[in-house]
């Protein structure tokens, strides 16, 4: 495994030339993304009918999140996806809302308990939706009992990682949120760096 910088690092190199298609990427996620709230607004005066549209329109957006996080990995492996390819969660439709669905309930049950279960389950299962990426045999559940195996030992290395982007989240609010159309692309193909680590560790 790499170290904090290192990873930094690689991420740098990764998205060097890229920096404005990946930040068109992210804008292409959160209009679409919004869109949703939007609408909701337009429903003001019935809001039990905003409500649903919400949650359902949360839910066909949940596959969209998936496409964000794989495009970034794309990015850290040195491809060059396409804005299509953000789209590409929902031939799978189905694998990936019971993923993450059972990650939600998982994340959620252990915040129930207390902070610092809930996020030791988010990391447990942080790598998900690369395995998703990489692994389409596997159901759900077998997604979710790999990445608990891979991140065995190495909890607190991501955890180290996620905070060392507090600072720049910082700054990018500051920016009026523009700064995160360049910070999410680096934070995302940072993590990415990270699963391709663990995948060879794990020697999947």
């Amino acid at each position: 495994m790499d170290t904090i910088s290192g990873y930094k690092d690689r991420a740098i190199a990764s998205l060097s030339g890229k920096w404005g298609t990946c930040a068109l990427a992210v804008l292409i996620y959160c209009l679409i993304i919004y869109a949703g709230s939007f609408i909701s607004l337009l429903t003001v005066g019935d809001s039990a009918f905003g409500s649903v549209i919400n949650i359902i329109w949360s839910l066909a957006c949940v596959p969209l999140s998936w496409g964000l996080t794989v495009y970034f990995l794309d990015i850290s492996r040195q491809n060059n996806p396409q804005y299509s390819q953000l789209f590409d969660g929902y031939k799978d439709f189905l694998r990936i809302i019971l993923t993450y669905l059972c990650f939600g309930i998982a994340i959620g049950i252990g915040f129930l308990l207390l902070i610092v279960p809930g996020i030791i389950i988010a990391l447990m299962f942080s790598q998900a939706p690369f395995i998703l990426k990489d692994k389409p045999e596997l159901s759900a559940i077998e997604v979710l009992s790999k990445s608990a195996d891979m991140m065995k030992g190495h909890k607190m290395d991501l955890f180290l990682l996620g905070l060392s982007f507090i600072g720049w989240g910082i700054l990018a609010m500051l920016t009026l949120g523009l700064g995160f159309f360049l910070l999410i692309p680096y934070m995302y193909t940072t993590f990415a760096h990270f699963y391709d680590d663990l995948k060879k560790e794990y020697a999947m």
